[in-house]
């Protein structure tokens, strides 16, 4: 948890998190039912893209 806090690692990274937008949403949740080694965080309306730049 330090870690995460103090920026020495990218908890994103870290749990394999990828972020789609909306439109992608319906292969995302097939790729994850078959079983995909990564987690989708759904950004509908691109504030976190944003925010990250």
């Amino acid at each position: 948890m330090q870690a995460i806090l103090h920026d020495k690692i990218q908890i994103a990274k870290a749990v394999n998190a990828q972020l789609i937008t909306l439109d992608e949403a319906p292969k995302g949740y097939k790729d994850f039912d078959k079983g995909a080694a990564k987690k989708f965080v759904i950004d509908p309306h691109g504030t976190a893209k944003k925010a990250g730049a």
